[in-house]
């Protein structure tokens, strides 16, 4: 009983001890999070090859929807037509 209880004692008295044990549980955190970015990264992947396999279609909508231009483009907008007086 008094061994178990000075091992406790220098385990918990042991500022290395529980330093380790700090950087084991952020050890643990980092690993998942890394998990995380890695799942992340492989569904941008998916949809940056989605995308370049649509091209055309995908610039057609961005430049419809969006209002995107290519570099030196000039865009010109006209005002809607009035209704004519009847």
């Amino acid at each position: 009983m008094w061994v178990a209880a000075a091992i406790v004692a220098v385990m918990v008295g042991n500022s290395g001890f529980r330093r380790l044990v700090s950087r084991w549980r952020e050890l643990r955190r980092l690993r998942a999070e890394l998990a995380e970015l890695k799942a992340q990264e492989a569904k941008l992947q998916v949809r940056i090859q989605a995308s370049r396999r649509a091209g055309p279609e995908l610039e057609r909508a961005a430049r419809k929807e969006l209002g995107y231009l290519k570099p030196g483009e000039v865009e010109y907008r006209f005002p809607p037509p009035k209704p004519k007086d009847r």
